[in-house]
């Protein structure tokens, strides 16, 4: 059974995680933003191979091996999502520097 104060807990770190991300990734260095998603894919790579090595050997029918492949791949949600926020953020970060410098070129 789900405990619903462990779940809420949860959300909250992972909704701070994805705000210090945004901060981070809106710096003027490239790098800061990075950092999270870089610190997350290491312990990624090291387990993905093995839930789905387990998975393939373990599971009996080819649904259990699907479904146990696709909550392997869930490992990288978070990665994912880290690397979405620093994707968004750092682009619309050039497309308002880009309009900077045409509202300084009007003048």
């Amino acid at each position: 059974m789900i405990n619903p104060i462990k779940l809420v807990f949860c959300l909250a770190l992972f909704v701070a995680v994805c705000a210090l991300e945004v901060f981070l990734s809106k710096r003027r260095a490239w790098w800061p933003g990075l950092v999270l998603p870089l610190c997350l894919l290491p312990p990624v790579l090291f387990v993905l191979p093995n839930v789905v090595l387990n998975a393939l050997g373990v599971a009996e029918n080819s649904l259990q091996k699907v479904l146990s492949l696709l909550m392997g791949l869930l490992f990288f949600a978070p990665a994912l999502v880290l690397l979405a926020i620093y994707w968004h953020c750092r682009r619309s970060g050039k497309h308002r520097e880009q309009v900077e410098k045409i509202k300084i070129q009007d003048l």
